[in-house]
């Protein structure tokens, strides 16, 4: 098993990648040629600093924060899910869905972590074929994304130490942001035109070559890290990032809606946020549990 970097040196490594991209839309801002899109991304910046700093604060006090916040994060992206997922039936589908999540992700609690993440994974397994016998079905979708990997997930965060899911966050950020970037700036051909339209191959480029030099320089200051699980790391969090996007996409084209009922400004639900969190997560939570076995 891959030992977790120290938290502390994670958090340092978050301000430095938010720090470089507000320096990276300055510059921008100066540049006659970038300044539209560099006032575009400004507010999408401001609230990725918000949520980056809540998920620091959390990360920072874990455990005495880890459980609660997990908990209720796992109620509300679930619930929010759910809710798209059965539109227009109602709210009683989101709030039974909500409910059992929670109620399961408690018992999870009280599970050694690897127990409890590996029978989550069988389970996430046996939905993903069900899903594939069954097409449409709601109950499988909403098992296969977001409920089984966010189960595993959290019940990893609050079972060993949060320092690796912290570094995973800020892969997926890194990505990401570089992907937005490179994309508002050389952004040609379209990626997803279906799913995603927003997206583009030059943007993925932008967004791979950035979190692949950042494990590399990561696996340089770490004795724990070598430069083949840095580059199998960033794999899996470039695989699993789109994966999470598109699925979350797919699932809002399905019920029609642009975005998960709203919960913060520019961005929707908490869902709309942090879905290709919760799907490395998952993907990383279970790859933990088999080596920690």
């Amino acid at each position: 098993m891959i030992a977790p970097p120290p938290t502390l040196g994670v958090v340092a490594a978050a301000l430095v990648v938010l720090a470089l991209g507000y320096a990276i839309v300055g510059a921008m801002m100066w540049i006659p040629a970038t300044s539209a899109s560099a006032r575009k991304i400004w507010p999408i910046l401001n609230i990725e600093a918000l949520t980056v700093g809540a998920v620091l604060v959390i990360f920072a006090f874990a455990p005495v924060l880890m459980v609660p916040a997990m908990l209720a994060f796992t109620l509300r992206v679930v619930w929010e899910a759910a809710s798209v997922r059965h539109r227009p039936s109602g709210g009683g589908h989101a709030v039974f869905w909500a409910g059992a999540a929670g109620a399961v992700l408690i018992l999870c609690f009280l599970l050694p972590w690897t127990v409890a993440v590996a029978a989550l994974g069988l389970s996430w397994l046996a939905a993903a074929a069900w899903r594939l016998a069954r097409p449409g079905e709601p109950a499988a979708d909403l098992l296969v994304f977001p409920v089984l990997p966010l189960l595993a997930f959290a019940t990893a965060c609050a079972g060993t130490n949060p320092a690796i899911f912290l570094a995973a966050w800020i892969g997926i950020e890194t990505f990401d942001s570089y992907a937005l970037l490179a994309g508002k700036v050389f952004g040609r051909r379209k990626a997803f035109p279906v799913l995603s339209p927003n997206k583009t191959i030059e943007g993925l480029a932008g967004g791979v070559a950035m979190l692949v030099l950042t494990v590399l320089v990561a696996a340089a200051f770490l004795d724990n890290l070598s430069y083949g699980r840095a580059l199998a790391f960033a794999l899996l969090i470039g695989v699993f990032t789109v994966t999470g996007d598109l699925a979350a996409s797919l699932m809002k084209r399905r019920a029609g809606v642009k975005d998960f009922p709203p919960l913060v400004p520019h961005q929707g639900g908490l869902f709309d946020i942090f879905d290709s969190w919760i799907a490395t997560g998952g993907a990383l939570a279970v790859l933990l549990a088999v080596w920690a076995g």
